[in-house]
This record gives structure tokens, C-alpha cells and sequence, in this order.
């Protein structure tokens, strides 16, 4: 921890105080967590699935280290609050702001899918907000890749450090303790998917205009009888104004209970409600779709993250993640990413005279894959700032020193006063 300064606190939790902090010799601010050591499981998992991402609608991992008595992850700098804040602040949103929130929401969920990640755990908490209007998924602990088991990992870890971090600890559980955003087939017994996802969306929507939860019961067993039971009834906000045509259809739409019938990503993402923001995503990629794409950070070389498990640095559970504070592993497996992602940055000045070439002719599936191949390599390296090199020094300043001219300066001194006279 000695690159980071620790400012004031901004959140506290019983197991976990999070800080502003700063990157010594820079100005970048970040947030740092302070947890303790019995929520390895967590964090080691939230790791293991998050410094590899990279999206401007998913709060960024940075560096995580180990001290005596506690875990410390270093993040990206979100102190404007989370949604559940906000949502407790104003009660109803209007529409406007529901949409913007929700663009952002999407985008974030979107890209996590197609690295075949699963958040699982949805909910206004876990979306928060750059202090700039941008808001960002967060806090990833209970998430998993597709068909993974998360039980048994958060088995092996307590298995593992039981003598040194969990005794006298319960065996942790892979499972959320906030259900109002759980979709009812989980509630059944099925396995976490993207479609699960979709139903807390949706919620979070409802929520949103709503000023409230789609099931307001505090009550464990009836919250789940009304979940997998009740119909749904379209929210009224506050001074009971009825949500749009195109907003009622979105939520009638995620909120079914059949996850079979509910909206798919295609029809999310072209849904009129959005205006056409999110329509880039799923339309043939075009040269400026292809840009934008770039520009939102998607990954379109590369294979889905799970088929990358095996051949990357990143451990299959976060058992075999060693934590300490010279952080080998996370550097190396951050260089792998380096390696593979920096083509974005160089080949982006490339760009415009790929364009004209093209812009004259349609886009065919031939022409973008070849597009995408030349605005994406392997082979390129990215310039990284010199922090303390101290192998290269200052060059010394000239020093006058008279002794060393090949004549006194006091003579010539004189044959230059008698010259003028």
C-alpha cells in the first residue's frame, strides 16, 4: 500500500470500510475497500472474475493487497453514490432519467454477458455512480461464469484457510440474502442466467419509477409466494402518473415470470423506450458501429472469457490466488490483457483512411471481419509511464569554472579596456 494516500472515509460496513484514496506522484483518485480476511471468498472471487474486464459502465478493478489482519482492493474512484441512494433521495424518477440510468445499466449487463459473466445479485446497491453521470456496475461478489458452481468454490477457499481466516466462522453461502430482485425461477431451484439477470432489471426499472419494490413485503416466506405467485400491475409514481406506452411495455416484458417468455437481449436492446441508444449494439456492424464499439470497450476479437479460463493466467477458483502485496499473479495476468487489448489505442489513428477506403462499397460480413483484424493485433506495446526509474538520472547542470580556460581573465580583461582607449 505504499503507492496509495488514504483520504477520509466514505462508507463504513461491518465488515468493510471503504476510502478515497489517491495514486502517489499522479492524480488519480481511486476508492480503497478495507476488508476483513474472512470475506476471502468474496473478494478472491470478485478478483478472479474482474481484472480482466474492462468498460466504462463497470467499475474497474485496479490492484488488491494483503496485511496482517486485512484484505485491501484498490478500484475505480465512484463517490457520487449508488442508485439505491438516489432512488431513497427523490422517491419516483421521471422517465428521462430512468432512461439514461438504464442505457448505462444495459450497456454494463450487456458486455458482462457476452464475456458469458453472470452478475446474479442485481439491485440498485450494486449500480453506482462516477460522480459525472456515469453509473457503473459494482461489487461482483456473488457473480459467476456460465454453468460455474460458486458453492463449491467458496467451499474449497474455507476448506483451505480454515485454520487461519474462518475459524469459529460458518461455511460461507453462494446465495443473496436480498431476494426482491430474485428472479422466480432461482426461487425454484434453477441455476443463475442471463435471463435471471434480466428479471432483476426489470425490477430495478420498476424501482425506479415506482419509488419502490416491485414486491414490498419484508416478510421471507411471503415475498416469495408473492414473487413466483402475483400478477403483475404496472407502478404508479408519485401524484399517480401512469408510465408510457413504451416503458409499460419494457417492464411487461422482463417481468414475466416464465423465463422462457421473457424479453431477450435483441429485443431489449432495439426496444422503442431506449430511443435507439442501444440499437448499435445488436444492428450489422457497420465502420462507425465498429468505432463506437471500440470506443465502448467491446471485445470482438476475442473468445467469450470462459473459453479463455484455461489458457490465461486467471485460476479457475480463487483457492489457487496467492494475495500479497507483490501482486505476480495480477500483474502478469494484466500484462496478458496489455498484450491483447492494446491494438484499440494505435490503430485508432488508422481509422479514417480505413473508412474512406470503404465507405463507398456495402459492408459485408467478408469486409468487417477484415476490418476487425486490422483494428485489432496482438503484436502491438503499450507505452507505460516511468515511475521511479532510477536508472536514469538528470543531466548536470554546466558549471563555470575559470581555472580551466587556457588564459586569466583579468589580463584580457585589460587588453580590452586599452583597445577601446
Amino acid at each position: 500500500m505504499d503507492n496509495f494516500l488514504i483520504y477520509e472515509e466514505i462508507h463504513k460496513r461491518d465488515s468493510c470500510i471503504v476510502y478515497r484514496g489517491r495514486i502517489k506522484r499522479s492524480i488519480d483518485f481511486v476508492m480503497i475497500y478495507c476488508v476483513d480476511k474472512f470475506k476471502r471468498h468474496e473478494l478472491s472471487n470478485l478478483v478472479r472474475l474482474m481484472y480482466e474486464l474492462d468498460h466504462s459502465n463497470v467499475m474497474k478493478f485496479r490492484e488488491w493487497y494483503e496485511t496482517t489482519n486485512h484484505l485491501w482492493l484498490v478500484m475505480d474512484l465512484c463517490d457520487g453514490g449508488s442508485l439505491k441512494s438516489i432512488i431513497q433521495a427523490d422517491g419516483s424518477l421521471p422517465e428521462t432519467s430512468i432512461r439514461t440510468i438504464g442505457v448505462h445499466i444495459c450497456q454494463g449487463l450487456y458486455y458482462l454477458h457476452q464475456q458469458d459473466i453472470i452478475f446474479c445479485d442485481l439491485n440498485p446497491e450494486k449500480i453506482v455512480s462516477d460522480g459525472s453521470n456515469i453509473f457503473k456496475l459494482a461489487n461482483m461478489t456473488l457473480s459467476r461464469m456460465k454453468g460455474e458452481n460458486l458453492q463449491a468454490i467458496f467451499d474449497e477457499t474455507y476448506d483451505n484457510y480454515l485454520d487461519d481466516v474462518y475459524r469459529g466462522k460458518e461455511r460461507p453461502k453462494a446465495q443473496t440474502e436480498n431476494n426482491f430482485y430474485t428472479a422466480p425461477e432461482i426461487l425454484r431451484g434453477a441455476e443463475y442466467s442471463v435471463t435471471s439477470d434480466l428479471w432483476s432489471l426489470g425490477c430495478i426499472l420498476y424501482e425506479m419509477f415506482a419509488g419502490r419494490q416491485l414486491y414490498d413485503e419484508r416478510n421471507a416466506n411471503k415475498l416469495t409466494q408473492k414473487i413466483l405467485n402475483d400478477r403483475f400491475v404496472l407502478p404508479m409514481a408519485r401524484g399517480s402518473a401512469k408510465p408510457s406506452i413504451e416503458f409499460a411495455s419494457l417492464l411487461q416484458g422482463l417481468l414475466v415470470k416464465e423465463p422462457a417468455k421473457r424479453l431477450d437481449w435483441p429485443g431489449i436492446l432495439t426496444h422503442p423506450f431506449w430511443t435507439g441508444q442501444l440499437s448499435y449494439l445488436v444492428r450489422p456492424q457497420t465502420g462507425a458501429a465498429i468505432k463506437k464499439s471500440v470506443n465502448q470497450n467491446e471485445t470482438h476479437d476475442r473468445p467469450p472469457l470462459s473459453s479463455r479460463l484455461a489458457t490465461t493466467d486467471r485460476p479457475e477458483s480463487n483457492v489457487s490466488f496467492s494475495l500479497s502485496c507483490t501482486k505476480t499473479s495480477i500483474q502478469i495476468a494484466q500484462q496478458n490483457k496489455t498484450d491483447e487489448t492494446d491494438g484499440n489505442k494505435t490503430h485508432r489513428n488508422d481509422y479514417s483512411s480505413i473508412n474512406t477506403h470503404e465507405q463507398s462499397t456495402s459492408f459485408g460480413g467478408e469486409t468487417i471481419e477484415r476490418l476487425r483484424k486490422m483494428l485489432f493485433s496482438k503484436a502491438e506495446l503499450q507505452p507505460t509511464t516511468i515511475v521511479e526509474n532510477k536508472t536514469i538520472q538528470k543531466t548536470l547542470p554546466f558549471k563555470f569554472e575559470n581555472k580551466l580556460l587556457p588564459f586569466q581573465l583579468g589580463k584580457c580583461k585589460n587588453l580590452l579596456v586599452d583597445s577601446f582607449i
